[in-house]
């Protein structure tokens, strides 16, 4: 198996932390047949590639066996955001690559972080057609078998197709709404999106709430486990 160095690891305060750690123990909760998990936003820059990154890293901190999948394929920020690169290489192969016929062992790396598994992905103009096909649910069976737990990243589910066919194969959605950004209409119109899918909201991660104490403002993440109404 290649190896994939991440380069810069996402830098968390004490209140993100502590919304993560409560978000990891959760998804322990929801049951081992909930191995699959998606999260996504109603649009970009929610912050949903930001929370199933840290999650991805403290599951495997935890001693889970962890395999993250960049399937945003139209506008991915991974390999940025984490200064991914290859030990031997300049260029990897990556999700687009086996969907398009390449061997799954080829595009599964081990990280430097013990037990985080990544599949990258390079970004193509329309991938709903590789997504129709069969070998994205091949390649979740064989994930399931090897993963404590699989986190997929996905697009935006307000925009694009692609969120929507990617949550018919998932397990479960945790889905990112930016404070103070995102409305409680688009909010909506997404969850009918998962609702359509077969795709169970199991939690909501509320992100950048400004949260004051002692006079100061800080930025949090509050994660809410869903149970009847979203109450938006």
């Amino acid at each position: 198996m290649n190896r994939m160095i991440i380069g810069k690891m996402p830098e968390m305060d004490y209140f993100v932390q502590s919304a993560v750690d409560r978000l990891r123990v959760n998804i322990g909760f929801i049951g081992a047949e909930k191995k699959v998990l998606m999260f996504s936003s109603s649009e970009p820059s929610e912050g949903k590639s930001y929370i199933s990154t840290n999650i991805w890293i403290e599951l495997a901190k935890a001693g889970k066996r962890v395999c993250l999948v960049d399937a945003d394929m139209r506008k991915s920020v991974l390999r940025g955001e984490l200064n991914l690169r290859l030990e031997d290489k300049d260029e990897f192969l990556g999700l687009t690559h086996y969907l398009a016929g390449t061997n799954l062992n080829d595009v599964i790396y081990s990280t430097n972080i013990a037990n985080a598994f990544i599949i990258p992905t390079v970004t193509i103009d329309n991938p709903s057609l590789l997504l129709e096909g069969d070998r994205f649910d091949r390649m979740l069976d064989v994930l399931r078998d090897h993963f404590d737990y699989v986190i997929i990243d996905t697009p935006p589910l307000r925009l694009i197709s692609d969120g929507q066919l990617i949550a018919k194969k998932c397990d479960g959605c945790i889905f990112v709404v930016r404070a103070h950004s995102t409305s409680r209409s688009m909010v909506r119109e997404c969850l009918n999106h998962l609702e359509r899918a077969g795709c169970p909201l199991l939690g909501v991660v509320l992100n950048q709430v400004e949260a004051s104490k002692g006079g100061r403002y800080y930025k949090k993440t509050y994660y809410k486990k869903y149970s009847g109404s979203p109450g938006v």
